[in-house]
């Protein structure tokens, strides 16, 4: 029933004109991908922050920790 449902719904839109094809998909597709794309960024977010790192692990180069060795760009320290 769904599988006869969509092909209605496909065959309607393949006989639309081009223009229209683009702004019914545009409408429909466009916010769909940002909450999709929204959803994904909030999930890997809370994945990160559940498997960050432990409370004992080094700080990552550049960070601000009073120590101005982790300050100098790997750029120039590979240079030298």
């Amino acid at each position: 029933m769904v599988a006869e449902w969509w092909n209605s719904v496909e065959l309607w839109v393949s006989g639309l004109a081009f223009p229209l094809q683009f702004a019914l998909v545009m409408v429909l597709l466009g916010p769909f991908c940002v909450v999709l794309a929204w959803a994904i960024d909030r999930a890997v977010d809370h994945a990160s922050t559940w498997f960050g790192p432990a409370p004992g692990d080094e700080a990552p180069i550049g960070a601000e920790d009073g120590d101005d060795t982790r300050r100098v760009d790997l750029v120039d320290s590979a240079s030298r």
